[in-house]
């Protein structure tokens, strides 16, 4: 009987040995959740920051494409005035702009809307006038989410006057001649940074303020 209660007691575990594997137990469980954490903490951040990428490459191709290479086109209005397709709001903007041509091409003009609808930055763009002095749902054209998450944008228009380069809010061409010698786009997001795309109109060489970032003020 003695060697059979010493059997069992050989088969056990002691109360030491039951804490010591626990304690090990519980050592794994918090490395494995800390490595996890920080593996989720990573993969968040890196997503983040690629959808960062992605929006404002998104942005950069609307101010290289269509900011760089805007024209002045005339076109009549309704009053057979011969008018710019260009008008600048502080929140709005409608131009013309040149674009690469192929055989299956419809034209070597894109005319352009570009604003906020909701928390979307949207782009109206036809290869027909998109005239701003007519109602928007009276002209045929296709529409292009540019990116969401947008709090809202500003314009600015640059001139020369005497030599000086001079910025404005708004560009009505009854107050200016022709169209802008820049435009700039100032993107502001729902978390409160902002970012600023520039360009010189008309072909003109310009740089991007491409990571030209504003941190939310506390």
């Amino acid at each position: 009987m003695a060697v059979m209660n010493n059997t069992i007691k050989e088969q056990g575990f002691s109360l030491v040995e039951m804490v010591a594997a626990i304690a090990i137990l519980a050592l794994v469980g918090l490395l494995i959740g800390t490595s996890v954490n920080i593996f989720y903490r990573s993969y968040s951040q890196a997503q983040k920051i690629g959808n960062e990428l992605r929006r404002n490459q998104a942005i950069d191709r609307i101010a290289e494409g269509y900011f760089a290479n805007a024209v002045p086109f005339p076109w009549q209005n309704d009053q057979d005035e011969t008018k710019y397709v260009f008008l600048g709001d502080y929140s709005e903007l409608f131009l013309t702009a040149l674009r690469r041509t192929y055989a299956e091409s419809t034209g070597a003009l894109r005319f352009i809307r570009l604003y906020v609808d909701g928390d979307e930055l949207k782009c109206d763009y036809s290869s027909t006038p998109l005239l701003p002095w007519k109602s928007m749902g009276d002209q045929k054209y296709d529409t292009e989410v540019i990116a969401t998450g947008v709090r809202r944008i500003s314009f600015q228009y640059a001139e020369i006057n005497d030599g000086v380069i001079e910025w404005t809010d708004t560009w009505v061409e009854d107050d200016h001649n022709g169209i802008p010698l820049a435009i700039q786009i100032t993107v502001e997001w729902a978390d409160g940074t902002k970012e600023r795309w520039l360009r010189r109109t008309a072909g003109s060489s310009g740089n991007s303020t491409y990571g030209d970032r504003e941190e939310p003020s506390s």
